[in-house]
């Protein structure tokens, strides 16, 4: 643990140091028991300071879905192996403080996190600190606690007329496909169609053949690649991370197409969630990220 002086504990200690003196100087038995009195307190308050911080463990509970760059709201939970409670924890974070009043036994509370980017994160630092009791000193301990999360990209809206317009659909019904039916909006496997369909890239990368998938099919599963979004690496995972959002909210089987890797169309919130993950650890190593 660390101490670092308050404010009003320099100005204690600057006060304590001034009565020293003068008890020094004058011979003064009464200003010497006030001394006494004065680096007492401060010795009863760094030990209870101490006490406070000791035995607490700290663990981070993430939300159900964390996207780079958003701000995401964490659980913390502060346990205390002592009978005696702690007082006024802070726990900080990146740019963020959680206050706990009273720790006895476990205590929660909530602390706003921010990642920068997509990707797994393994640890998490955190910094506990308290002024208790008097306000005098703040003693500080930093932690390192286990994580594990995956971060999801940020999504980037991208134009795709698979994603419906609910705002000119008044009875919940679907819009009319038919128009522009001859865009190509994604690749599914190839079922007996004409040659022209055949998406010749993709098929290559693949070892399958695959037919581009027009707009009067989006009833139909759809399967997402990088070919079909532009923009760098980071760019194109963004888009397409909105794109399954977007598409498996409106009930679309979605899929992926990720290099050698092949995710087959699905619906629901897990398989969501599992288009999402690839998306976030596409070429990103397994190392230890804080």
């Amino acid at each position: 643990m660390k101490v670092k002086i308050n404010r009003a504990g320099s100005f204690f200690i600057g006060i304590t140091i001034f009565v020293g003196v003068a008890a020094v100087n004058t011979g003064n038995n009464l200003l010497y028991m006030v001394v006494s009195g004065m680096l007492s307190f401060m010795l009863l308050s760094g030990f209870l300071s101490w006490q406070n911080l000791r035995s607490l463990k700290v663990s981070v509970i993430p939300p159900p879905e964390v996207f780079a760059g958003r701000e995401a709201s964490f659980r913390l939970l502060v346990e205390r192996s002592f009978s005696v409670p702690s007082f006024l924890i802070k726990v900080s974070a990146q740019n963020s403080t959680a206050l706990l009043p009273i720790v006895k036994g476990k205590a929660y509370a909530k602390i706003l996190l921010t990642f920068p980017e997509r990707g797994y994160y393994h640890h998490l630092e955190l910094t506990l600190s308290s002024s208790f009791p008097a306000g005098l000193f703040e003693r500080y301990t930093v932690y390192r606690v286990e994580l594990d999360l995956i971060v999801f990209p940020l999504p980037i809206p991208t134009r795709f007329p698979m994603v419906l317009d609910k705002s000119s659909n008044k009875k919940g019904q679907k819009l009319s496909k038919r128009e522009g039916f001859d865009e190509v909006v994604g690749v599914r496997e190839y079922m007996n169609d004409p040659l022209k369909l055949i998406h010749w890239k993709i098929s290559a990368k693949q070892g399958k053949l695959y037919v581009k998938r027009m707009y009067d099919e989006v009833d139909e599963p759809v399967f997402l690649s990088l070919d079909m979004v532009e923009g760098d690496l980071e760019e194109k995972v963004s888009r397409l991370a909105y794109l399954v959002d977007k598409l498996t909210t409106e009930g679309v089987p979605v899929g992926l197409l990720l290099r050698d890797r092949v995710i087959e169309p699905g619906v629901g919130t897990q398989h969501r969630r599992k288009l999402l993950t690839a998306l976030a650890l596409l070429d990103k190593s397994s190392r230890i990220r804080t």
